[in-house]
């Protein structure tokens, strides 16, 4: 399926009055409960290209277990303490041998909380062409009959990508960084709640902050964050303006991306969904008949679109698909953006969503200068280990690059910051005063 496929039906998308996101967009106006392990093991299907074989549940998986086990215990009475110490608890001890285990746990990202994460997560993997490699924890020999009874239990298997990436920089460096850290697959257990977390919000943000520059392929917009443990002083104008900044563009994602669900064939569940700035750099690309074509199919489109949400028509429609695009994304934000309306009533509940389920441990209030985008110490540590990846020790400068390239940035007191605090924990190596000769070197 392409675009132009997708394009070819549009004149036949029905309108309806329900107002509905089903892809590009990884939370919902009611998303509370994220359960990141969950999350992470359907993320891991697809990376691994494993499932579970059908019928396999984490009861029969340990009667398999201790079936197998029996002929190599020479006491047999060890059995109750293996079980209290892999399988109580809902398995808990299980779940910290190895990463691949939490592929028990897939089936529940199916809820609605946390399948649309890992749907767009596993975009990104399926996108990626990236081979991830079989996971070698270091694991003690009960473990390792674990894991390699666990294996036994898995058969191949490999999804086809629904999405095409809305955010292809941030799409390579998610494949990136999930290989880098399932090559340390303790360091992946202990983190994977701050790494799918701190991945959710970069992405959100750099979606809001690039869906209405829809004219070129996305990149990594200046969003400021400060240190958790800093002063927000009012000078500071980017870090004063960055959440008000952030979540004013929030208010586009759902009018945006709604009417983009038109443009995908909605009602054909195998049918690719392309982001909005791939329709338009396409359909430039068509001749001139198929361009016209297509333009005239846009035109139909927003006329229906506006009627069946009672919006007076226009009386001339531009010809170019610039303009026309133009036409259908305004025409998305006054249906949501209407006050007193159930349609902005849902916009503002996505809205909220961002902002109370995606972005409170990245928002912090300080005092005149409001709301500002904070990050911790431990999403620092870890955003350091991903940007030095596998490399020993980069430049201070390279490494603020790296940050930026997954949407976080720094103005020049928060780099100061970030070298003291860096330097507290050991992980600095300074040649010179200046930026330039200072290294930083992974925790890992």
């Amino acid at each position: 399926m392409s675009i132009s496929d997708n394009l070819l039906v549009l004149d036949e998308q029905e309108i309806k009055g329900v107002n509905l996101v089903n892809h590009f967009l990884p939370f919902r106006s009611q998303t509370s409960g994220l359960d990141f392990e969950a999350i992470a093991g359907s993320i891991l299907k697809a990376a691994l290209q494993k499932r579970l074989e059908k019928g396999s549940t984490l009861e029969s998986f340990k009667s398999y277990f201790f079936e197998s086990l029996q002929y190599k215990l020479t006491d047999q009475e060890v059995q109750p303490l293996i079980e209290k110490m892999y399988f109580d608890d809902n398995a808990a001890g299980l779940f910290k041998v190895s990463p691949e285990f939490l592929i028990f746990k897939s089936a529940q990202a199916e809820a609605s909380t946390n399948k649309h994460i890992a749907q767009v997560f596993i975009g990104f993997i399926c996108n990626s062409g990236r081979s991830f490699l079989k996971l070698s924890s270091e694991v003690n020999f009960l473990e390792q009959e674990l894991v390699e009874a666990f294996q036994q239990r898995l058969t191949d298997c490999k999804e086809d990508p629904v999405e095409s990436p809305y955010l292809p920089f941030m799409a390579e460096l998610f494949a990136q960084d999930l290989g880098f850290l399932l090559e340390h697959p303790g360091y992946f257990l202990d983190n994977l709640r701050v790494f799918f977390s701190l991945y959710t919000f970069m992405y959100s943000s750099q979606l809001a902050l690039n869906i209405n520059d829809w004219t070129e392929k996305p990149v990594s917009k200046p969003l400021f964050f400060i240190l958790d443990t800093e002063k927000a002083s009012l000078e500071r104008n980017q870090v004063r303006e960055a959440f008000r900044h952030l979540r004013i563009k929030a208010f586009d994602l759902f009018p945006v991306l709604s009417m983009l669900e038109y443009l995908n064939q909605p009602k054909d569940k195998k049918a690719k969904k392309f982001p909005l700035w791939k329709f338009f750099l396409e359909i430039n690309e068509m001749d001139a008949l198929q361009r016209n074509n297509v333009n005239e199919s846009l035109i139909k489109f927003c006329e229906r679109y506006r009627e069946k949400r009672k919006l007076p028509p226009f009386e001339e429609y531009p010809q170019t698909t610039k303009e026309l695009i133009e036409v259908l994304s305004i025409t998305a934000k006054e249906i949501f953006g209407t006050k007193g309306t159930n349609q902005n009533d849902v916009n503002n509940r996505y809205v909220n969503a961002f902002v109370n389920e995606i972005a409170p441990h990245f928002v912090q209030v300080r005092g005149r200068s409001g709301r500002v985008l904070t990050i911790s110490q431990d999403y620092l540590l870890l955003l350091t280990n991903l940007a030095i990846g596998s490399r020993k020790q980069v430049q201070f400068q390279e490494l603020l690059q790296e940050f930026r390239k997954r949407g976080v940035w720094f103005d020049r007191q928060s780099e100061q910051a970030i070298i003291r605090f860096l330097e507290r924990i050991g992980n600095v190596e300074r040649m010179s005063d200046s930026g330039d000769a200072v290294y930083v070197r992974k925790t890992l």
